[in-house]
């Protein structure tokens, strides 16, 4: 029949193992592939941040280049989107302050995702007299 020295085919014991082996390592491939996809969804996230940051900087520097005194943040939103729909990150809050005679401090709340605050931003301003 057949050779003495194999059986005819795989218990059921290692049947279950080599699955179990294969589902452990479909895991670890699947989690692996999550945390990269992960990351890069967080980088480019902060990426868009640093540019909403930078867009900031320089609304508020040619406002004060103008005269104009008044900064919100809906105007800054939909000028950063450009018309298109508002998403995140986005201006949450701004809070005004002199600072001596020649200068406003704006501090900006940037909500990342929903929910989600960054720390302060700010920025100065100019006043021309």
């Amino acid at each position: 029949m057949g050779h003495p020295f194999f059986k005819s085919g795989f218990s059921l014991t290692e049947t279950l193992v080599s699955l179990l082996l294969i589902g452990i390592v479909i895991a670890v491939i699947g989690i692996g592939l999550s945390s990269v996809l992960q990351s890069v969804a967080m980088l480019s996230n902060q990426q868009r941040v640093v540019e909403l940051e930078n867009f900031i900087a320089r609304y508020v520097y040619m406002m004060g280049a103008q005269g104009s005194e008044h900064v919100d943040a809906e105007t800054i939103n939909r000028a950063f989107y450009q018309g298109s729909q508002v998403s995140y990150p986005k201006v949450k809050g701004i809070t005004q302050t002199a600072v001596g005679q020649y200068f406003t401090k704006y501090t900006f709340t940037i909500e990342i995702t929903p929910g989600k605050d960054e720390k302060p931003f700010f920025v100065y301003q100019y006043k021309s007299y």
